[in-house]
């Protein structure tokens, strides 16, 4: 949503261009109410492009969504422009009023997905260049295949590596980033075969050899049935690789 702020004002530098969030926003609406003006309105009528991030978090402000529907259908009427993020689709908003979501249907709403291998590489790489920091393929590469989903994940990741090189003079090695890595990932490790194993043999107080044996004791059968069950939920291995794991 910046970047595209950023681009409008970079090509169009007279446009009149604001990004703010759903909150800001209610905040700014109850600073004016307090001030008793009517300079939150037009300093947002007067606007040409609008952009507001997370706009599902003006659910349940009643206020605050009617003095975004008048300001939404002025803009619109003047034909401006408005940009709004969500990270539902505007039917699943919910607690919005409905003459808002109309709104938001009659518009274009496209679905922006996770970045791919590539696109991570790349920001990586234009990241590490803006901070000043050499990486090197490899590093690069454990970097994008690992962090898949967040792009501020990747941004922490990288700032803590520059602090890492700059003031601890560190060598930033695979090592180290796989260590930096999974101190800030948010996204859950995956879980090895050998894992499941030894938290189940621990809950059922069954020996992983026993476990893996033929027996159809049935405390032992148990625990490697559950165990079965979480290697089939939990990692990505087939059927037949779980049952060469369980003899």
């Amino acid at each position: 949503a910046q970047a595209i702020g950023n681009y409008i004002l970079q090509n169009f530098p007279n446009k009149r261009v604001l990004y703010t969030t759903s909150e800001q926003f209610t905040f700014d609406f109850i600073s004016s109410i307090h001030k008793k003006n009517d300079d939150f309105t037009n300093n947002y009528k007067n606007l040409d492009v609008l952009i507001i991030d997370d706009i599902q978090f003006l659910a349940n402000k009643e206020a605050t969504q009617d003095k975004f529907f008048h300001i939404y259908n002025t803009l619109q009427q003047a034909g401006k422009k408005i940009i709004l993020t969500s990270d539902k689709a505007p039917r699943d908003i919910k607690d919005i009023h409905e003459r808002l979501v109309s709104r938001f249907l009659s518009s274009l709403a496209i679905e922006i997905k996770s970045p791919d291998y590539k696109l991570r590489s790349d920001i990586i790489k234009h990241k590490a260049k803006d901070d000043s920091i050499e990486l090197s393929e490899e590093v690069i590469d454990i970097i994008a295949k690992n962090v898949t989903k967040n792009i501020r994940e990747i941004e922490g990741i990288l700032i803590k590596l520059v602090v890492m090189k700059t003031f601890d003079n560190q060598i930033i090695t695979p090592t180290l980033v796989y260590e930096v890595i999974t101190e800030l990932s948010s996204e859950p490790k995956p879980i090895s075969i050998q894992e499941i194993k030894e938290k189940i043999s621990i809950h059922y107080n069954v020996k992983i050899e026993n476990m893996i044996s033929k027996s159809r004791k049935h405390e032992i059968a148990l625990a490697r049935q559950m165990a079965i069950f979480i290697a089939r939920k939990y990692t990505n291995l087939s059927l037949k690789e779980i049952g060469k794991e369980f003899g």
